[in-house]
C-alpha cells in the first residue's frame, strides 16, 4: 500500500494526512481573517498564516494554522427574506389606506364648510381625489397587474445593463440605427 496510511493509524493520523481541497483552504483562510477582524492574530501573522494555508497540501498543514486559535461560533442562521410580492402588496394597502383616511378628512371638512356657509360649495376635494387617485390606481396596477417573469430571486440585470451589452456585442441601441442609415446618410448632401 504505498502512499497510502494503513487502517491501523489513528483517526487523527489519517486525517492529517488526506489531502485539502482549495474550499478547505478557502474555509481556514476565512476563519483566520475572523480571527484577524477580532484582534487574535496581527497583520504579519494574519498574511504569514494565509500564505502558508495556500500552499498547505494537507488537513495537518491546516490544522497547524489555526492550533492556538479559539474555534469560531458557528454563523447565525440566515434570516429568510420577504416575499417581494407580498411586501409590494403591503405597501399598496398602506398607500391605499393613507389616501382613503385623508381624502376622508378633507371631503368632511367640505361637507362642515357646506354646513356653516349654508350653502353648498365648490367640491375642492375633488382635486386631491383625482390627483392621488390616479397614483393610487397606478400603483394598484403595478402591484396586482400582469408581472415579467424574471429570471429568479437576486438577478440584477436592468435594461439598460441589457441595452450596454447588446450595444458592445454590435446588436441593439443606437448602434444598430447607425448601422441601418450609414448608407442612406452618406447620400445626403446639405
Amino acid at each position: 500500500m504505498s502512499g497510502s496510511i494503513g487502517m491501523n493509524a489513528e483517526p487523527g493520523q489519517r486525517r492529517a494526512a488526506l489531502r485539502a481541497s482549495d474550499a478547505d483552504r478557502e474555509q481556514i483562510v476565512s476563519a483566520l481573517r475572523q480571527h484577524h477582524a477580532d484582534g487574535r492574530l496581527t497583520v504579519e501573522e494574519f498574511t504569514e498564516r494565509m500564505h502558508r494555508a495556500f500552499g498547505s497540501k494537507t488537513f495537518g498543514e491546516l490544522d497547524l494554522l489555526t492550533r492556538d486559535l479559539p474555534p469560531l461560533p458557528p454563523p447565525l442562521p440566515e434570516t429568510p427574506r420577504p416575499d417581494p410580492a407580498a411586501v409590494a402588496k403591503r405597501r399598496f394597502y398602506h398607500h391605499l389606506l393613507s389616501y382613503a383616511w385623508t381624502n376622508a378628512f378633507l371631503v368632511a371638512v367640505w361637507a362642515l364648510s357646506c354646513l356653516a356657509a349654508a350653502r353648498l360649495l365648490f367640491f375642492w376635494p375633488m382635486w386631491t381625489l383625482l390627483g392621488w387617485g390616479l397614483a393610487v390606481g397606478s400603483h394598484a396596477i403595478r402591484t396586482f397587474g400582469p408581472q415579467e417573469p424574471g429570471p429568479g430571486p437576486g438577478h440584477n440585470d436592468d435594461g439598460w445593463a441589457r441595452l450596454r451589452r447588446d450595444c458592445r456585442r454590435g446588436r441593439g441601441g443606437s448602434d444598430r440605427w447607425s448601422r441601418r442609415h450609414r448608407s442612406s446618410r452618406s447620400h445626403v448632401s446639405w
